[in-house]
């Protein structure tokens, strides 16, 4: 990997409204991402010539939401294949059928959706548009979480490659949000200097740092749901039911099984297709506006917690909360200055 492609532009200013209640920086300067590695781990790695069909088994198998990819001709790391890449994926197969850019017929049979997305490979993320950085971003070991928290929270990247500092073409972890915050959530320096804020609700301290939600209703088509979480680059989608009502949610985790499945059609009710995945008991996580935001780091600590569907009094959908979002409320506005 090149030098440039290992370090990163220094994080711009993102001017929060509490600065004032971020987290002391020192806090993540003084633990590096080392400390952030599993006991027991491998990683996963995807030749950028592999059919996507074996790439989506791995997604699947090693239940990933991302894998770095590999250019065995340019003998680097080029770029990371996500989910979210694989809604888009999906769709591109699926508009393939009808010819370049046409829109696909709503009775294309699953099959032929299947082969198309077969006939994919890992080079077709470079035709897609894809708001990624340039370059592959990389943190080394070395750094403090304060560098790899920041490095995701202005790139907002869905993961970090993490490589050893001594040899920049070995990948050793992909440090995701969540797996930052779990860890933050166990330290006791958290909440001696950051407690005012742990205990502000969601509504005041999370929800201005979240988008405004999307959701879709739970008669759409798994094709409208599918063009919507691509079009508006959404990790996940409330799915509600006619009166208004929260009634499950799509993520972008969850087309991993979708579209390993050939019956799938993208042409089928989206409530169909939802009966497919694990019930949605284990798959949809809420939270209220008057929670605590100890208690949505908590909630969003737990591996199986991808994201907070928040609630406001009425139970209405009103936000969907993320890592990421947890993180630019704790994280400070710019890097520490050293005098």
């Amino acid at each position: 990997l090149s030098t440039s492609s290992l370090t990163p532009t220094r994080p711009e200013d993102i001017h929060l409204e509490n600065v004032e209640n971020t987290m002391d920086a020192h806090i993540l300067e003084q633990h590096e991402i080392f400390e952030l590695l599993p006991t027991h781990g491998k990683v996963v790695t995807l030749d950028a010539d592999l059919p996507m069909k074996h790439a989506l088994a791995a997604l699947a198998s090693h239940g990933a939401t991302c894998l770095p990819v590999w250019d065995s001709a340019l003998q680097r790391f080029v770029d990371v294949f996500s989910c979210t890449d694989l809604v888009d994926i999906v769709l591109f197969a699926h508009r393939a059928l009808a010819g370049a850019g046409a829109p696909p017929a709503a009775g294309a049979a699953a099959g032929d959706a299947q082969t198309a997305l077969e006939r994919c490979h890992l080079r077709d993320l470079h035709g897609l548009k894809r708001p990624r950085p340039a370059g592959f971003l990389m943190a080394s070991v070395d750094d403090s979480m304060l560098h790899g928290a920041l490095m995701l929270k202005q790139h907002a990247l869905e993961c970090l490659p993490i490589g050893d500092s001594a040899c920049s073409s070995s990948l050793l972890h992909l440090l995701l949000p969540e797996q930052l915050l779990a860890f933050l959530a166990t330290l006791p320096e958290l909440r001696t200097s950051h407690g005012p804020l742990l205990e502000e609700p969601v509504g005041k301290a999370l929800l201005p740092l979240c988008r405004q939600p999307q959701t879709v209703r739970r008669d759409a088509s798994l094709l409208e749901a599918l063009g919507l979480l691509s079009a508006e680059r959404l990790h996940a989608l409330p799915v509600l039911d006619a009166s208004g009502a929260l009634f499950d949610v799509l993520s972008s985790r969850d087309v991993r099984q979708l579209a390993s499945n050939p019956a799938t059609d993208l042409a089928i009710p989206l409530e169909e297709a939802l009966r497919s995945l694990p019930p949605k008991d284990s798959r949809v996580q809420t939270c209220a506006v008057s929670d605590t935001v100890a208690t949505a780091i908590t909630r969003l600590a737990d591996p199986e917690a991808a994201q907070l569907v928040c609630l406001n009094d009425a139970g209405a959908v009103c936000a969907v909360v993320t890592a990421s979002a947890v993180l630019a409320a704790l994280l400070p506005s710019s890097p520490p200055h050293h005098g």
